[in-house]
């Protein structure tokens, strides 16, 4: 058993006292000397009392009562899919969106559509006036009808050897030259009429009966609502995240409306003005009400892990470069809190991959967390185990 050198020493000077004493109360003693170590004695009793309070003291601070322990609740965590999406604007635009032009200059003589309708290819939309067209085919026509007929003369002639060749090559180039001329002019007369060229509804009219059409100026806008996409632009640090048949969420905010859609182009081309890059996604059939230059908001799914271990974002705590979090760890019969240093990655809503610190089946604490220590008694509400 080790003994307190302290104590060791007074007990030697208590003997050493005692020795004293008894010589003093010898043969030849002096009485006040003997009453001046018996004063010294009773210091020291009273010095050895204070040091044996004070190691009292001590070992009970080696060993204090047991912590009660905190009600907590833990989840459970194991591997499952995350995923990390990206939030962009983009617009809805139309493939066949175009302006359909007259070809000639001309007066607008009638509109046969208006703005709303359904168009089918080649429909008439609109006539200009072609009244001059139509006089000269008129005259082209009677003198085609003339040359016609004396072509067919010259030709039995010609067939019977009556007659000089001359006057018949010239009969027949008369006729083909009036030929080519009426196809001009009903070519020019086709000029007069837009068509449309694709099936679609008619957006708009921009031109009026009685004004002047000019040629190559967008008379019709003619939209073709099938074949819809929605078009967005990436910073550049994405474009090695996506490609092209990935999948997107796309809402349209003011129809209330939200579609998957697949990722039709991917543009490889960074535009120097803003960093960013271009990709395209096709508006679904099943996706009714969408309308060209709609807002949507897409998003984009640019990192997959199919066995990712995840936590609440909030349990996460930081110091420093430090992140860190708490788990209940069952020792013996009893819940033990164990601060856990980890490594997270990305975000998606309310989580957070957890790449470093933990292992799948793990209780994390999820509440009561923020008062915790390591090393501290738990009490699980029953959700954890």
């Amino acid at each position: 058993m080790k003994r307190n050198p302290l104590i060791l020493a007074a007990f030697t000077a208590l003997a050493g006292l005692a020795a004293l004493s008894a010589a003093a109360c010898g043969p030849g003693g002096d009485g006040a000397r003997l009453a001046r170590l018996e004063h010294k004695r009773d210091a020291l009793n009273e010095e050895i009392g204070r040091l044996k309070a004070e190691m009292a003291l001590t070992k009970g601070s080696a060993a204090p009562a047991a912590e009660n322990p905190v009600a907590v609740r833990a989840e459970r965590i194991g591997l499952s899919l995350f995923r990390h999406f990206i939030s962009v604007q983009g617009t809805v635009e139309s493939d066949n969106n175009i302006l359909v032009p007259p070809l000639s200059p001309g007066l607008v003589k009638k509109i046969h559509v208006n703005a709303g309708e359904r168009v089918a290819t080649g429909q008439l939309l609109a006539e200009l006036d072609a009244s001059v067209l139509e006089s000269g085919i008129a005259e082209v026509e009677n003198s085609l009808a003339l040359a016609t007929t004396v072509y067919e003369r010259r030709q039995r002639l010609w067939d019977k050897k009556i007659g000089s060749e001359i006057e018949y090559l010239q009969a027949k180039n008369a006729k083909e030259s009036l030929e080519k001329r009426l196809a001009t002019l009903r070519e020019q007369v086709n000029l007069t009429r837009i068509s449309s060229p694709i099936d679609g509804t008619v957006d708009s009219v921009l031109i009026k009966e009685g004004e002047m059409a000019a040629g190559g100026f967008g008379a019709f806008r003619i939209v073709q609502l099938s074949r819809l996409k929605v078009t967005a632009a990436l910073a550049e640090n994405y474009i090695s995240r996506l490609k092209r048949g990935d999948t997107v969420t796309v809402r349209i905010p003011v129809l209330g409306m939200e579609f998957e859609a697949s990722i039709d182009a991917v543009s490889q081309v960074i535009d120097p003005r803003n960093r960013t890059f271009q990709i395209e996604a096709g508006v679904p059939a099943a996706a009714r009400g969408v309308k060209p230059n709609m807002l949507a908001v897409l998003l984009v799914n640019d990192y997959a892990n199919p066995a990712a271990l995840t936590v609440l974002k909030n349990i996460v705590q930081e110091t420093g470069t430090e992140q860190f979090l708490f788990v209940a760890v069952p020792e013996g019969a009893r819940w033990t809190a164990r601060k856990r240093v980890v490594r997270t990655g990305l975000e998606s809503g309310n989580r957070i991959e957890v790449l470093e610190g933990l292992s799948d089946g793990e209780h994390v604490v999820v509440f009561g967390f923020q008062k915790l220590a390591d090393g501290q008694p738990l009490v699980l509400d029953g959700n954890g185990k």
